[in-house]
């Protein structure tokens, strides 16, 4: 797997740059494992964000449907919220 480019802005968002400065200030080896799962889950949450973005904007061949025959089509761009393990995505 290949971390997509702009990997440096999510890095740079204002939520990671602040749970990087708790890490820094943490006075407990359990804040500091909290804090760093949290920063995991963050870019886990991106990661799918991205990865859910870049199918949704590719092409699909439709197959027919079993009943009638007639090609499926998609109804349109709609969004959507979804709570998963690493947290919402939307």
């Amino acid at each position: 797997m290949t971390l997509p480019s702009p990997l440096p802005a999510v890095l740079a968002h204002n939520e990671f740059q602040e749970q990087a400065e708790a890490l820094k200030v943490a006075t407990s080896l359990s804040q500091m494992v909290y804090i760093a799962v949290q920063m995991g889950l963050f870019l886990a949450r991106w990661l799918l964000k991205d990865e859910l973005s870049k199918r949704a904007h590719k092409p699909v061949v439709w197959s027919r449907c079993a009943t009638c025959g007639t090609r499926l089509h998609s109804k349109g761009w709609e969004s959507r919220q979804m709570q998963t393990l690493v947290g919402e995505i939307d």
